[in-house]
């Protein structure tokens, strides 16, 4: 029987093929997915390694624009109980609404892919290890000056000009009747998420918190306040920085920063689950993978059984006609 199995592997050619493409098909398909989440997985680990230790803070049920915090936090937290004396650092920041830079949301590569104006303390940033720190070609901006520096990602996928001495105009109202011009003056650099390519990315451009509060008086907002407070402390695992953040939070229904009530939050946290969910994956890959090669293999052997079985019916027809031994063990090495 395996004798003639092996001979007769392929009597069949067309369910042989097909079984053949079928399984590499599967297997194809099982290591792109395999490699995918691999190098997903890895960028998310550096993204969870950057972040260890960092908790961004808000206005509570708030974010981006929407968020209002009074410039006395930074030190408000640094003064909270088992909390302040463990801050390495910080870092502040102050974003714009939305409609400041709408009008370039359409000149970016993938749809949905959007653009924000950010104001920055140069020497608080620097002392965090900002954009201001990263700067690639050109300069930092300077207070007061109308200048900004942009992420080096924009550089390639623009449709508008993103070099240095171009300029950016800024809606200061919705209907685009005043603005405001800013001049590029660097290019700070970015990597990219690691995402395939067709997802939507959030593109930063940064200029000194001064100017950011002073086009906000202009366009009739609320200045003199950041949007986001951002804290590093020195942790082992997600686990301690968790500790921190329910602290803050538990400090802040407390009415340990009345009147404004925060939401503190890490993304090393967010982070780890997806990496969690990737491992989950990547074990059900696996799985997948040896149900391909087991079904496959399952299927060239029935396919290998069949001819054999039908070669040995035809046997019998032949020998039963009168054909001699010898004669069909030779048609058969033919």
């Amino acid at each position: 029987m395996l004798f003639f199995s092996i001979k007769n592997a392929f009597r069949k050619k067309l369910i042989s093929i097909l079984a053949a493409v079928g399984v590499g098909f599967g297997l194809m398909l099982v290591f792109v997915i395999g490699a995918f989440t691999a190098g997903v997985s890895s960028q998310f680990q550096d993204s969870l390694t950057r972040t260890l230790g960092i908790i961004n803070v808000t206005e509570k049920l708030q974010q981006g624009p929407d968020s209002h915090l009074p410039l006395t936090l930074p030190q408000e937290l640094q003064e909270t109980p088992n909390v302040g004396e463990y801050i390495l650092s910080y870092n502040v920041e102050t974003q714009t609404p939305d409609y400041f830079a709408i009008d370039y949301w359409n000149n970016l590569s993938t749809f949905g892919d959007r653009l924000f104006l950010k104001g920055l303390n140069s020497s608080i940033d620097n002392t965090w290890g900002g954009a201001t720190t990263k700067i690639i070609e050109g300069r930092n901006f300077e207070p007061n000056q109308n200048e900004t520096i942009i992420d080096s990602r924009l550089v390639d996928i623009t449709d508008f000009p993103s070099t240095l001495g171009n300029t950016l105009t800024i809606n200061l109202d919705l209907s685009g009747n005043k603005t405001a011009i800013l001049t590029i003056v660097g290019i700070y650099e970015q990597e990219d998420t690691g995402a395939p390519s067709f997802v939507p990315r959030d593109y930063y451009i940064y200029t000194d918190m001064q100017t950011t509060w002073n086009l906000l008086g202009i366009a009739g907002e609320e200045s003199q306040i950041y949007t986001l407070i951002s804290l590093r402390f020195n942790v082992q695992g997600h686990e301690d920085t968790d500790k921190f953040v329910e602290r803050i939070n538990d400090y802040s229904e407390e009415d340990g920063y009345a009147p404004v009530y925060i939401t503190a939050f890490s993304l090393a946290t967010f982070l780890q689950n997806i990496e969690d969910t990737f491992s989950i994956f990547d074990s059900f890959t696996a799985i997948l993978s040896f149900i391909v090669v087991l079904s496959g293999g399952m299927a060239i052997i029935v396919t290998q059984l069949m001819s054999v079985s039908s070669r040995m019916k035809e046997f019998a027809i032949l020998k039963s006609t009168g054909w001699e031994k010898s004669s069909y063990i030779q048609g058969c090495n033919l």
